[in-house]
This record gives C-alpha cells, structure tokens and sequence, in this order.
C-alpha cells in the first residue's frame, strides 16, 4: 500500500520533495523484524592441552536467524541465533593429518544483537551470547560445556516491497567453549567462522 501511495503521489504532483518525503516514509525500518540468512564460509575449530593441538577445518553451511523489534529508527534489537555446520573436516595434530573418523563438527551460538541501518541500506550487526561446540565421530555425538560468542555482520539489502528487503552480508563468528573434563583438563574449544550469508529480512 505505502509504495503505491508513493507512486499516486508522484504521478499527481510536481514538488519532487514533497515526493522524496512519502518515498523516503515508505522505506523505513521500524516495527517487528525478522532476518533469515543461510549461506556458506569456512571454519576453524581447534583446542590445545598439555602442549598438543587439535584442529578441525573445513567448508561449512551456515544459518542466521534474528527476530525482535526496532528501538528507534533503523535501529534494532533483537536476538540472534547462528548455525555453522562443517560436514567431514580435515583433521590435523601438532600440523599434522590425520586420518579421522569425524563426520561433521558444528557451533551454535544465540544470543542478543542490535542491527543498525545507514541511509544507503547498508547495516551492520553484532551479537554477544551463549555457544556450543560439538563433532560427531563413529555415531557418537561429543560436546563441549556452555561458553561465550560474538557474530558481526556487515551487509546490504534491497528493498523488493515495503517490507520485505534481499540482501547479501559478510559474517564473522567466533566461539569459545570449554571441552569436557578430562583428567582434570579443561581445554578450550575455539572456533572462528568467516563466511557470505544471503539475507531476506522483514521490517
């Protein structure tokens, strides 16, 4: 409706300000906000003991999801949810591989985020919370305890209606997560993702 108002209005009338106005008040972000993002990077999981280290890399698939509200005009609050998936990581120790029974090693993170806007549809994301490191090997799912992550997201979208935008959006993440005890070590578990994510977001 608001981008036919727009159109009506610029039809009708030659004060091209009075019809950047209505334009401009037709594209805004305000009111509930939802961003599904999937897309493709690549990750880096590693955790050193005793001296040893272990790493984890590989192409991976990656989902972000954000939903909350905006606070002001062009500026969001909501929470944040990210996804990495690595599918049959090439395993190494001390820099050398191994051969690995591993079949995907994956990272969660959710969390709080505030998304900003800039005039040219540009914005810019970034989310502090709870994450998790986990791999599966011969069937067996291990995971690490709860700990701490930060996704950052710098992007651009196109408005295709008034609510709705298309975009596309560089990615990064990292974790940090403590293993499970073993023998009364406790080694981090690090992961850092970097990745491209494509974006369709309601606003």
């Amino acid at each position: 409706m608001k981008r036919l108002m727009v159109l009506l209005t610029c039809l009708v009338t030659v004060n091209s300000a009075l019809c950047e106005k209505v334009y401009a008040e037709a594209y805004v972000h305000d009111g509930f906000f939802l961003r599904l993002a999937p897309g493709f990077g690549w990750n880096t999981t590693s955790s050193d003991s005793g001296g040893n280290s272990l790493k984890m890399t590989g192409a991976s698939g990656i989902f972000n999801f954000a939903i909350g509200g905006a606070v002001a005009q062009d500026l969001i609050l909501h929470l944040d949810v990210t996804g990495v998936n690595t599918p049959d990581p090439k395993v190494t120790s001390n820099g050398n591989q191994l051969s690995s029974n591993v079949t995907s090693a994956s990272t969660s993170l959710a969390g709080i985020g505030v998304t900003y806007y800039f005039p040219t549809n540009i914005y810019a994301t970034g989310s502090l919370g709870i994450a998790e490191s986990k791999y599966e090997s011969n069937g067996i799912e291990y995971k690490t305890d709860k700990g701490l992550g930060a996704n950052v997201m710098v992007g651009k979208e196109w408005w295709v209606s008034d609510d709705w935008g298309l975009g596309i959006a560089g990615l990064f993440l990292y974790t940090n997560c403590p293993a499970k005890s073993v023998a009364g070590a406790r080694p981090d578990v690090k992961s850092t993702t970097i990745g491209v994510l494509f974006s369709a977001t309601y606003n």
